[in-house]
């Protein structure tokens, strides 16, 4: 019996990381004057969604909840790492063998707005929030995204 028998998971990159930020305007300044990302978006809950190549995001930034700002010091926390995958079949598949195997999965897939890709939340042991995602938008040659008008956001059924 062949790996891929047994375990169906295939990353094909990291998709992106979300930062939790004490100061959002000044990260958002950082990375977008300092470092050259863009803004693509942002949604209501006000993460600003940042890119540096063609894929809608690669970068996401969220303000840290109050309650939580005095007690982390130091370096800011991870929200999410993200890795796409081929297909949503591929997510689907991947969402059944974690489910089976324990692991903590947050929720069903779904189908998040900005940068229109599917996706699922689970937990490492640890409890630091990954992410697989599969058909993100890209950005064209007029670096624009998809109008928020455009969003849809939905939950497929297992």
């Amino acid at each position: 019996m062949s790996d891929t028998a047994v375990n169906p998971i295939r990353v094909r990159k990291i998709g992106h990381v979300g930062l939790y930020c004490r100061d959002l305007d000044r990260m958002v300044d950082f990375y977008t004057r300092v470092l050259g990302f863009q803004v693509s978006d942002t949604n209501e809950k006000g993460l600003v969604f940042l890119r540096f190549g063609a894929d809608h995001h690669s970068f996401v930034l969220a303000r840290m909840p109050a309650e939580d700002r005095e007690k982390a010091a130091g370096p800011t926390l991870i929200q999410q790492i993200s890795m796409e995958v081929a297909d949503l079949d591929s997510l689907k598949r991947m969402r059944a063998y974690l489910l089976a195997k324990g692991a903590r999965v947050l929720g069903s897939i779904k189908h998040e707005g900005p940068g229109g890709n599917y996706t699922f939340d689970f937990e490492d042991p640890e409890g630091n929030r990954l992410q697989f995602f599969s058909d993100m938008d890209q950005i064209g040659w007029d670096g624009k995204s998809r109008p928020r008008e455009q969003w849809r956001r939905f939950t497929l059924e297992d």
